[in-house]
């Protein structure tokens, strides 16, 4: 396959894969932020979640409320570049079901779960944000990437997906935990974890007879895919205060751990499979 003959394949298979219908659902999320940030201040601080008076209402209002445009700007820049790229990569790939699915789980049911899960750490303080959400499509994106990657190449299995989310995990350790016995335990059993992976996948990758098709802009994809979602982890972790607030790295970290954990246990048990027409959609 030529240079120039797998870029007109890629832009054929892409346009082939995505639909319009899935960019507008996917657009809802940002457009209901970007509709509560313009509402007025009163109102929007009655939206926010308080972790001493909670309420189902503010559980799940609170994940779009924002208060100054650059909190809101970082919020759905990330959200377009993990939620978007995720996207198209399972598209490629063949799990357009899985992608939706999930995004539809995000969307409608994780902003009270993780509010929910803030109630675990009592204090006085409100919360929010679409953070905690950005960081579950960041961890839906990990998967993806891999079943992207089995899908144009074949020699790396989903079941190697466990080994990037790992690879974060252990990011998220080094940037986001304050130096110390933990954070270097954290850091260096991750370390391990995907290493063993890595070399799982390595073993796989030699002995497999399949003949890659990933070049050109598939690969670009597939790599593009595994830095947005490693590097993300940099810019999902900040300092812990910033501009007068807290950042919360619970909810952080509890959302990307649920936004891999939940999608790849779903399609470990077969639960949800890929798309029936994945393999139809290269060439």
């Amino acid at each position: 396959m030529t240079q120039s003959a797998g870029s007109a394949s890629f832009r054929r298979s892409l346009r082939r894969a995505v639909r319009r219908r899935d960019c507008l659902a996917l657009a809802v999320p940002p457009a209901l932020a970007l509709a509560v940030f313009l509402l007025p201040t009163a109102t929007k601080e009655s939206l926010w979640f308080a972790y001493r008076e909670p309420t189902l209402l503010t559980a799940y209002t609170s994940h779009f409320v924002h208060f100054d445009a650059e909190h809101l700007a970082a919020n759905l820049l990330g959200y377009t570049l993990v939620a978007g790229l995720g996207y198209s990569l399972a598209a490629l790939a063949g799990y357009r079901r899985l992608y939706g699915t999930a995004a539809v789980t995000y969307v409608a049911a994780f902003p009270p779960v993780l509010s929910a899960l803030n109630l675990a750490v009592p204090r006085d303080a409100v919360g929010y944000g679409l953070s905690g959400v950005n960081m579950a499509f960041a961890g839906l994106l990990g998967l993806v990437v891999v079943g992207y990657v089995d899908a144009v190449d074949g020699r790396i299995r989903l079941r190697h997906a466990p080994g990037v989310f790992f690879a974060a995990v252990g990011i998220v350790a080094v940037v986001a935990l304050p130096n110390g016995r933990t954070a270097t335990a954290i850091a260096a059993a991750s370390a391990l974890v995907a290493a063993g992976y890595a070399l799982a996948a390595r073993s796989a990758w030699h002995e497999s007879a399949v003949t890659s098709v990933a070049s050109g802009r598939w690969l670009d994809a597939g790599v593009l895919g595994v830095a947005a979602f490693l590097g993300y982890q940099f810019v999902g972790f900040p300092p812990v205060s910033s501009g007068g607030t807290v950042v919360n790295l619970y909810v952080h970290v509890v959302g990307l751990c649920l936004g891999f954990i939940v999608p790849y246990a779903a399609l470990a048990t077969g639960a949800v499979g890929g798309d029936a027409d994945r393999g139809l959609l290269f060439g």
